[in-house]
């Protein structure tokens, strides 16, 4: 009977230890980053190249390669065809992150998930359109370089889809706009 309970205090002990030691190592991270932005398609006829930026805030629990990520971005391309303009999106995006197991400081990883894009076309003299928002969908891939014992620098590319994102010129229609934004930043372990 005594060699039950010394067991099970054991046990309840071990499973105390193992669950203060799989929380501890539940990683949360904020970065920034920044870069290029390039429509393509039909929305890459209307505008040309732009500038990114990003605010990203990522969970990785315990034990496990999959984690959540949630971004925040602003976006800003030119006109094109001689229009003096431009064309800003911000929104924001939730994803899914599998992270490579590596023994290395590098670690590439796959990401992907759905979003919301406002968009808002400015026209130098004339003013600004109404800004609309749209759902949208993105998937890419990247890695972290660890530069220390909590940060980690990350380069990364990633597709938009964005649903009903532009209207065709000639059909008056709504059609999918997409872009690819490659972003490089800065991201700090909260841990």
């Amino acid at each position: 009977m005594m060699t039950t309970r010394v067991r099970g205090v054991a046990v309840a002990l071990a499973l105390v230890a193992s669950a203060q030691v799989a929380q501890a190592q539940t990683g949360v991270s904020l970065g920034l980053g920044g870069g290029a932005a390039m429509p393509t398609g039909a929305y890459g006829d209307a505008l040309g190249t732009g500038w990114s930026s990003q605010l990203v805030a990522r969970v990785n629990p315990a034990a496990s390669p999959v984690g959540v990520q949630l971004d925040g971005f602003y976006n800003r391309f030119g006109l094109e065809g001689g229009i003096d303009g431009n064309n800003r999106l911000i929104g924001g995006t939730a994803n899914a992150v599998y992270a490579f197991p590596t023994g290395s400081r590098a670690r590439p990883y796959l990401i992907g998930g759905l979003g919301v894009y406002n968009g808002k076309v400015s026209i130098d003299g004339l003013g600004s359109s109404e800004s609309e928002t749209k759902w949208g969908a993105n998937a890419g891939a990247g890695f972290d370089v660890g530069v220390g014992k909590h940060a980690a620098v990350f380069a990364e590319g990633r597709f938009h889809a964005i649903f009903k994102g532009i209207t065709d010129a000639t059909t008056l229609e709504e059609e999918t706009a997409y872009m690819v934004p490659l972003t490089v930043g800065l991201r700090w372990s909260l841990q």
